[in-house]
């Protein structure tokens, strides 16, 4: 628990409402020229790694290279200082960062471990003169300027880059990238969901605890928002694939389970039987997107997103706030680091 007065709009709250002005700065920027001129069919596999939220990001851009039976790895850069040998001299070895100076970002680049120079270094971060930037051979930025607080709008910075940067890397029309990117910054300001109704609902539960379970186009979603729990509320939270939500997890359901689900169309299916089940276990839920049919959810969240990157960002806005209103009814001040850092440079 906190104690003393905190302030009306944490830092944290502050960098939320900056999301939109991020993503029209990072679309007014244009991609590396180079960009356009690496060959995804040329290299025997392709590894993206990263860190915290900047990994969490990185999962669609993984999601989509499989989906198009490339040889994809997704791998946090502290697991792939412990495999090296999942870095070859045939990789496209593409590295997130915001910072660009996370020590194990800046071990791997520098060959600690023994992993190998890959063909080319492809980095996307904030920082142009970081250790990282300075030893890629391609750089795309994130241009979301300064940020006070724990991941908001680098987060939402980093998904809109890859969305951008796989494009670029297809050899489809940039303008089209940056027009999404355009309409996704115009959905977040529009999305304002009401969270306190569950958040408070929740937290009254005696044994109250959190979930966030997801098909597998959201678990970007479902998992940062475990993240944030546990770093703007200092509460303990996991994320979970629908599937993987009931070989063991399930037995958190019950009164005093807060559980978001996050997924729509028809892989919803999973979704809206586990929905209907926790309901009837005493548990809260919310839904987000859940699709056109009926789900059995006390609170039912449409981000009006008009695309894949636009539900993610509207997504990752809701659990920012779902953070931010528990750790107040927590009485933590939101995103204020009690035993970590902005840069996590210790490994």
């Amino acid at each position: 628990m906190g104690t003393g007065a905190m302030p009306t709009t944490s830092a944290f709250e502050r960098d939320i409402a900056q999301e939109p002005a991020a993503l029209r700065a990072l679309a007014s920027n244009p991609l590396p020229a180079a960009l356009a001129g690496l060959d995804l069919d040329s290299y025997e596999r392709v590894i993206l790694t990263g860190m915290g939220a900047s990994l969490v990001a990185t999962h669609p851009t993984w999601s989509s290279m499989v989906a198009e039976g490339r040889p994809a790895w997704w791998v946090s850069t502290a697991q792939l200082l412990a495999m090296p040998e999942l870095v070859t001299p045939g990789s496209l070895l593409w590295v997130t960062s915001q910072s660009g100076e996370s020590g194990e970002v800046v071990a791997l680049v520098a060959g600690q471990g023994g992993t190998r120079r890959p063909a080319t270094l492809l980095a996307t971060t904030n920082e142009p003169q970081s250790t990282l930037a300075q030893s890629a051979d391609v750089v795309v930025g994130l241009h979301f300027g300064e940020e006070a607080a724990v991941s908001t709008k680098s987060y939402i910075s980093t998904l809109a880059a890859h969305d951008r940067a796989l494009n670029a890397l297809r050899h489809e029309d940039d303008a089209r990238a940056v027009e999404r990117i355009g309409a996704v910054a115009d959905e977040l300001e529009r999305f304002v969901p009401d969270v306190a109704p569950i958040v408070y609902s929740g937290l009254v539960t005696p044994g109250s605890r959190f979930a966030f379970v997801a098909t597998p186009p959201d678990l970007a979603t479902a998992q940062i928002a475990a993240l944030l729990l546990n770093e703007v509320a200092k509460f303990p939270a996991e994320a979970f694939l629908t599937g993987e939500f009931r070989h063991g997890p399930i037995e958190l359901a019950g009164p005093g389970l807060v559980c978001l689900l996050f997924g729509s169309g028809g892989e919803n299916a999973s979704l809206d039987v586990l929905g209907t089940e926790l309901v009837r276990s005493g548990a809260l839920v919310m839904a987000v997107d859940a699709g056109d049919r009926p789900l059995s959810s006390q609170w039912p969240v449409k981000t009006g997103s008009s695309s894949q990157l636009g539900r993610l960002a509207c997504g990752a806005k809701l659990v920012q706030l779902l953070s931010a209103e528990v750790a107040r009814g927590l009485g933590v001040e939101p995103g204020r680091f009690l035993f970590g850092q902005k840069v996590t440079v210790a490994i």
